[in-house]
């Protein structure tokens, strides 16, 4: 692997942040000062920024921009998973699904715990989509998901918050995530969803500049932000 990849697996920092760190000589390899960033690394190697031995934490902690026709598994026989994406990282997982032609917001951990408290409706944790939509948006649709709907095998389902952001644009909220729960309730309701974005989970917000593809590692503050009640 790459020194500048390995680094950046580690959450040291972008490709393009840990590229400076190895040419202002603060990495070593072996003892040894290494001043390239596509330096190619052994397993056995032991690899020091600033000193310190560089590896993973116990936690680990991604933001992953899933593109769509990824399937949210950690292993599909039949299709291609999102950790065609993702470092080579023992135990790590996506929290919740994305369908596989959805895209956006995901993220991925070894953490059962915090999985369990994002997923869980106890918590009430929101997850934001922005839906494209066919057909018409109108109040009376838009009234009838925030009041509730009852999908086909029963589940009532409610958004927390639901606006028109254009004619075939709207951005809803909800707590719960029940299977294909956005497209069922729009269908519902007479709209049939043919783009679907999460843009945002609690706190935690997909950034403008990411592409599809793309990910970072967070740190455990960023992720205790999640859960923080917005003033």
């Amino acid at each position: 692997m790459r020194l500048d990849r390995y680094l950046s697996n580690r959450g040291i920092g972008t490709r393009k942040e840990v590229k400076k760190l190895i040419k202002q000589g603060r990495v070593i390899v072996n003892d040894k000062v290494v001043q390239k960033p596509d330096y190619k690394l052994s397993k056995n190697d032991v690899v020091k920024l600033d000193g310190k031995v560089v590896d993973l934490p116990d936690k680990v902690y991604i933001l992953f921009y899933k593109p769509a026709g990824y399937v949210t598994s950690t292993k599909d026989p039949h299709a291609e998973t999102i950790m065609e994406f993702l470092p080579p990282i023992k135990g790590i997982f996506p929290v919740g699904r994305l369908d596989k032609d959805a895209e956006g917001l995901l993220l991925v951990t070894n953490d059962g715990q915090l999985a369990h408290r994002i997923i869980s409706p106890k918590w009430s944790v929101e997850k934001e989509y922005i839906v494209r939509v066919d057909g018409e948006i109108t109040e009376n649709k838009l009234e009838k998901l925030t009041k509730g709907v009852i999908l086909k095998d029963g589940f009532f389902a409610k958004a927390k918050f639901v606006e028109r952001l254009s004619s075939d644009t709207l951005r809803m909220v909800i707590t719960e995530g029940k299977y294909h729960q956005v497209k069922r309730m729009t269908a519902a309701v007479g709209l049939r969803t043919i783009r679907l974005k999460r843009v945002r989970i609690g706190n935690l917000i997909l950034p403008e500049d990411m592409k599809p593809g793309e990910y970072r590692f967070l740190t455990e503050e960023e992720v205790k932000t999640i859960f923080e009640e917005k003033n």
